[in-house]
C-alpha cells in the first residue's frame, strides 16, 4: 500500500481526538446571547499554553476568548490547533466549552513534492498519490481556512489518513488514503480545514466523490 510522504516532512497525520470536557471561558468581544443558540457548534483555534492546555480559544470571526479552567489538555506546548468545538453562550457573555476536537489541518503542499513510499521505496509520482473517494456534505471559507464536512464511508477499521496538495496553482485537492482492512458498513462525518495561502483571491478545490471528481471555485 502506499504511503504518503513530503521530503523532510510528516506530511499525513491521523486525526487527533479528545474525550468532551467542560470548561468555562471568558470572552473578550461583545455579543447579543439573545442571537446564538442554546448549542453551537463550529470551528475555531484553540491555543495551548506551556503545560499544552488550552489557554484562550479564537473563532473564525475574529472573537477571542480565555478559557478559565485549562482543563483541556491537547499535550503539546505553545501549539495551535484547528479544532470543532461545541459550546453555549448566554446573555452575560459566558461561554461553556462541551467539546474540543482537533482535526486534520495542514497547509497544502506541491503535488510534485509529495511522494509515495511503495514496499519501501519513494516514487515520485503524481499519478500514485491516493485518492480514495468520499462523500462531500458542505464546503465553505472561514477564518483564513476552507473547511470540508465529508462523508466516509467505513466499518471503523484502521486509520484514514489525508492531506491536502496543490495541483497546479490556484487549484487545490484532497488527498486521503484509506487501510486495507477497512469495509463500507457506515457512514462517519469527518471534518477538515485547509489554511488558504496568504494572497490568494480565488481558488478551486477538488475531492474525488464515488461519482467522480467534485470540484468547486472560491
Amino acid at each position: 500500500m502506499p504511503i504518503l510522504s513530503v521530503i523532510m516532512r510528516k506530511l499525513l497525520t491521523n486525526i487527533l481526538c479528545v474525550a468532551c470536557v467542560v470548561c468555562w471561558v471568558a470572552c473578550s468581544d461583545d455579543h447579543d446571547g439573545d442571537d446564538i443558540p442554546s448549542y453551537v457548534t463550529d470551528f475555531l483555534v484553540a491555543s495551548t499554553g506551556a503545560d499544552g492546555k488550552v489557554e484562550s480559544v479564537r473563532f473564525d470571526d475574529g472573537t477571542t476568548c480565555n478559557v478559565a479552567s485549562r482543563q483541556v489538555d491537547l499535550e503539546k506546548k505553545d501549539t495551535l490547533f484547528r479544532c470543532l468545538a461545541t459550546y453555549t453562550y448566554d446573555k452575560d457573555k459566558n461561554f461553556m466549552l462541551y467539546n474540543l476536537q482537533p482535526i486534520f489541518s495542514q497547509k497544502p503542499y506541491p503535488a510534485t513534492s509529495i511522494y509515495v513510499i511503495i514496499d519501501g521505496k519513494p516514487y515520485q509520482d503524481v499519478s500514485l498519490l491516493p485518492r480514495d473517494p468520499m462523500k462531500v456534505i458542505s464546503m465553505w471559507k472561514s477564518g483564513g481556512y476552507l473547511n470540508l464536512h465529508l462523508g466516509l464511508m467505513t466499518t471503523g477499521n484502521g486509520y484514514h489518513q489525508y492531506a491536502f496538495c496543490e495541483d497546479s496553482p490556484g487549484h487545490y485537492s484532497l488527498l486521503h488514503q484509506r487501510p486495507l482492512n477497512d469495509g463500507s458498513a457506515y457512514t462517519e462525518h469527518i471534518y477538515l480545514s485547509m489554511p488558504i495561502p496568504q494572497g490568494l483571491d480565488t481558488f478551486t478545490f477538488t475531492v474525488k466523490t464515488y461519482d467522480g471528481d467534485y470540484t468547486r471555485t472560491f
